[in-house]
């Protein structure tokens, strides 16, 4: 599992939210992504100001989901970014 202190975005990624949906444009590979809106929510929160445990706190806040349950998810989405290349 990817687990930075604080993950932060590449720059040049092209992120737009389109209802349900966030599309990533990465013109460095030349891709672009669908994302769903927990995933997008994750990309957001990725400033370099949060680290993973404070970003599952941010989307559990107000919901019933149980935080290690959401730090988990966090942390498969900032592998599959890693993977990606979309943070560091």
């Amino acid at each position: 599992m990817y687990e930075p202190s604080k993950p932060i975005a590449i720059e040049g990624l092209e992120v737009r939210r389109t209802g349900l949906d966030v599309i990533v444009h990465d013109p460095q590979n030349e891709k672009i992504h669908i994302l769903n809106r927990s995933a997008g929510d994750v990309l957001a929160l990725c400033d370099g100001e949060h680290d993973p445990e404070q970003i599952a706190a941010s989307l559990s806040a107000g919901t019933d989901a149980p935080q290690d349950r959401v730090l988990d998810d966090v942390l498969a989405a900032l592998e599959t970014f890693r993977q990606l290349r979309f943070v560091r």
